[in-house]
């Protein structure tokens, strides 16, 4: 009766630093709470999380606002079983696999939606592993578990079999992720690094972080080395006024692996609606990225990896 407890109790006394670091950061940058979700203006042609015509009905709107209100327990609509394509219909590269892992407060209709429209931004199907919303409260509870008392729960377990397969029949593995799916995707890569069968298949995999909340990601400086590029290859986009991404990557850049592209004065932290169109149109990089490099089915060279690897052997060898 006592042990569950008593184990709670050890991770809160073993993780105290980092508990008193994050509630600091979390009342230094309260006031871009609000920003989170508040409109970002006019993007053309966008599908907005905020916007009724984004859903196929109204119905389904409501339902993703209940799903974040209301805790309960749900299940995942998709474990990497459902693809969005792209509008134009193209044959899924035999060589290669997206996956997208959504983030906190995630109904299945927003995943989707998410999903589809990175589909169509980068010209690929996209494989959705979707983390359900248990309520944004319990959401919230969970990513601090998982990321600040370092107990892992149900985030990572369901993708990381996916991805393992995923990189065993593919020469390259694409894994998009946004906000809580920066913390899954942290916890995937350190269990690939740990085991001996995984480890050398991480040099396929490419990991693109987007509002990312994670407070640590890690590459391997021996695999880089003989790989010639990172191994896993990262990369990071944040609002400068995104509240998550503060507590995140923004506040946590000597301790993550990865280029970070970050836009100071732009808030807000919706995918869709703060941060895919100016990705897609490289405002980010001033088109440099390599994630930049796929927009619109296009093929990006090795150059990107390659001119990184002096950094991260550096600053993460």
């Amino acid at each position: 009766m006592l042990h569950r407890p008593r184990q709670w109790l050890r991770h809160i006394v073993d993780n105290r630093s980092a508990i008193r670091r994050d509630l600091r950061l979390s009342l230094n940058h309260l006031t871009d709470i609000p920003r989170m979700v508040m409109p970002a203006g006019d993007e053309p042609g966008i599908r907005s999380e905020l916007s009724w015509s984004s859903y196929s009905s109204r119905g389904e709107a409501l339902l993703s606002l209940l799903q974040l209100l209301v805790p309960a327990t749900r299940e995942s609509i998709s474990q990497g079983t459902l693809v969005c394509h792209p509008p134009r219909a193209i044959r899924e590269n035999t060589r290669s696999r997206w996956f997208f892992i959504n983030g906190m407060g995630t109904a299945g209709p927003v995943a989707l939606l998410n999903a589809s429209e990175i589909a169509r931004l980068f010209g690929r199907p996209v494989h959705l592993i979707h983390t359900p919303t248990w309520g944004l409260l319990r959401d919230v509870a969970e990513s601090i578990t998982a990321r600040t008392l370092r107990k892992d729960g149900k985030l990572s377990r369901p993708a990381m079999h996916i991805l393992v397969d995923a990189l065993e029949n593919n020469d390259r593995v694409v894994l998009v992720c946004h906000s809580q799916g920066s913390i899954v995707a942290s916890y995937i890569v350190r269990k690939l690094l740990r085991h001996p069968s995984t480890r050398p298949l991480v040099k396929k995999l490419e990991l693109y972080c987007i509002g990312g909340v994670a407070d640590s990601l890690d590459i391997d400086p021996q695999l880089t080395l003989a790989a010639g590029h990172p191994v896993p290859y990262v990369e990071h986009f944040a609002n400068g006024r995104d509240y998550l991404a503060q507590l995140g990557i923004l506040s946590h850049l000597d301790s993550t692996a990865g280029t970070v592209y970050c836009m100071a004065a732009r808030p807000g932290h919706l995918l869709n609606e703060h941060y895919l169109p100016a990705i897609a149109r490289g405002d980010f990089c001033q088109r440099r990225s390599r994630l930049y490099g796929y927009v619109r089915g296009r093929e990006p060279g090795p150059q990107g990896a390659l001119a990184l690897l002096e950094k991260e052997t550096g600053n993460h060898g």
